[in-house]
């Protein structure tokens, strides 16, 4: 049987401060414009001190989007094999650490904010590129328990594989991203991914 953990109560005051501040900033960048959505305005709208908008957040922009630094859960590693469908088992894993970095933003204002500030996709990227880092940390961890994963090729260690690894499993992600029917307000699920990794999978076998 699974325990339900119930948050504390500082912990549900640190998520609603965290939401009132997101909710100000990206609210005054949609009506004031991105350069009116100062740090104190935003501050200020969300009843705390500029102080404290930096125990939450770093910059203005990552307030906009709703950006935090994401999280890896140790329980998803530790059911990781290196030996069965270790692509499709990265790209999730990536999928989910990524969405973490997210928050739990309004998907539609989201991408609003994006196309009205292309600049901030590179803040956004800084984050994925965190996640990225973090899951390469963990797929090294998990090819180091398997002997035949265990080194690289000639001039290559285990950590140089498990990059690589996990630059081709994010794949799949980005082409579901990117693709027509991609629906940014359902957002991107892990079954998603299913016909791309096939895709995938079959493009290696023709190549290899």
């Amino acid at each position: 049987m699974t325990k339900t953990v119930t948050p504390s109560l500082r912990e549900r005051r640190k998520a609603e401060t965290w939401t009132a501040l997101h909710e100000a900033a990206a609210s005054l960048a949609l009506e004031r414009g991105l350069d009116q959505a100062t740090v104190e305005a935003i501050a200020d709208s969300a009843g705390v001190s500029a102080r404290t908008f930096f125990n939450y957040f770093r910059a203005k922009e990552d307030a906009v989007l709703g950006l935090q630094e994401p999280v890896l859960d140790p329980q998803l590693v530790s059911r990781m094999s290196p030996r069965i469908d270790l692509i499709g088992q990265v790209s999730r894993l990536l999928l989910a650490v990524a969405r973490t970095a997210l928050g739990s933003t309004d998907a539609l204002r989201h991408r609003q904010l994006m196309a009205a500030y292309p600049h901030l996709a590179q803040r956004q990227m800084e984050y994925m590129v965190k996640a990225e880092a973090l899951v390469c940390e963990a797929v090294a961890g998990v090819l180091a328990g398997d002997p035949s994963w265990g080194a690289g090729a000639e001039g290559f260690d285990a950590d140089d594989t498990a990059r690589m690894l996990v630059m081709i499993a994010g794949v799949p992600v980005r082409i579901n991203l990117t693709s027509a029917g991609y629906d940014p307000v359902r957002g991107l699920r892990p079954e998603d991914l299913d016909p791309s990794l096939a895709l995938l999978r079959q493009i290696l076998r023709n190549l290899l």
